[in-house]
Parts: structure tokens; sequence; C-alpha cells
């Protein structure tokens, strides 16, 4: 009998330091990322008779919105290793055409004014880009409130003799709960990690998306 109690008093023993401890010899936990969510269907392609493309998008006082819109340019350069013979307007001339123009000044693209664009370049198409996201103060508020805007990464592709938009994707990154904690601490330096890192997603999946539309 005394056999039996001792086996089990180290029964429950093992148990209790199990639950303190969390197991911890097993595998580590993995927290599952946000979902991202895209608009545009995997069987979508864009057609062959895009040729000569305008890349446009919005000026910006953000250097993360700078950084991701410079990201988002030179992937489309990539483009050509898929079709070898499509020609991208270089950026220095087409600031030039935007400055003589006064175009682009701020905020939002318009497709009126991207067609624009293509015309005064003599493109085909243009590929459009902007970025929304949670400002300073939409994180100033996450420590009251869990309701915090996602990064929306927008993309399209626009035909300019007929203004037909012939790709169109928007790329939905939320903001998890835990970047929602790190809002709540305000340390400047990782909620600009967070925000970044948040973006960043939008970015990559919009890349993807592209680049398997050009295929």
């Amino acid at each position: 009998m005394a056999r039996w109690r001792s086996a089990a008093h180290h029964s429950v023993v093992l148990v209790l330091l199990c639950g303190i401890v969390g197991c911890q010899s097993g595998h580590p936990r993995v927290v599952a990322a946000p979902t991202l969510q895209n608009t545009v269907p995997a069987s979508l392609q864009v057609p062959a008779t895009v040729q000569r493309l305008a890349v446009l998008h919005p000026k910006t006082s953000s250097r993360e919105l700078r950084d991701a819109y410079a990201r988002l340019e030179g992937a489309a350069f990539l483009l050509k290793v898929q079709r070898p013979s499509l020609r991208i307007v270089d950026r220095s001339y087409l600031s030039q055409i935007l400055d003589e123009q006064r175009l682009q000044a701020g905020g939002s693209v318009s497709d009126d004014t991207a067609i624009r664009v293509g015309r005064l370049l003599g493109v085909d198409s243009v590929l459009l880009y902007d970025i929304e996201g949670p400002t300073r103060r939409d994180w100033l508020f996450a420590r009251y409130h869990d309701d915090v805007p996602p990064y929306v990464v927008t993309s399209k592709v626009i035909l300019v003799e007929s203004a037909e938009v012939v790709f169109h994707n928007v790329v939905t990154a939320p903001v998890d709960g835990q970047d929602r904690n790190t809002s709540r601490n305000f340390d400047s330096a990782a909620l600009s990690r967070v925000s970044r890192a948040i973006l960043d997603r939008g970015v990559v999946q919009t890349i993807e998306d592209l680049r398997h539309a050009f295929r």
C-alpha cells in the first residue's frame, strides 16, 4: 500500500511540474501569422499585348512608404525576366514628365491621371501602385482600442488606349493582437519595426501576385 501511495505521489508531482513549466521538452508553440487577403484570382493573366509599361505611385513624405514603393517599382523591372519583350519607362524620364506636367503632387494617383501620363510617355499600359495604412494617430489610439486599420496595397494595370483595367489586386495585411500589444507600449523603435513588418507582408504578396499574372 505504501509503495502504491509513493507511486501515486510521484505521478501527481510530475503532472504538476508539467503544468508549471508547460512541458518545455516538447516543440515550441508556433504563433500563426495574421491572414493576408488578396482579390486577384490565381487564373488571371495580364495580356501579352502589354509591351511598354510605365510605373506610377503617389509621392509621400513617409520614409516607410517610400521604401515600400521603391521595392514595388524594382519588382516591376523583374517582370522582364518572364517577359523579355516588356519595356519599362526609365524612372528619371518619368520624373521629368511628371514635374513638367505638375502631376503626382501627392495623394492617390487617379486612373485618369495615370492614363494621361501614359499617353505623354507613349506607353501602352500603366502599372499603378497605392498604399494605405495606419497612421501614427491610429497606433496611438490602439493603446485604448483594439481596432487598428490594416495596410492595404493596391496594384492596377491599365491599358492606355481603352482605359481598361486588366489587373486589379487589393492586398490587405491586418494588424494582429501581438502587434497591437506593442502599440500599447508605444515604444517608437519597436512600433516602427512592427509597422514595417506588417507592410512588408503586403508588399511581398503584391509582388508575388503580379509576378504570377505576368507568367
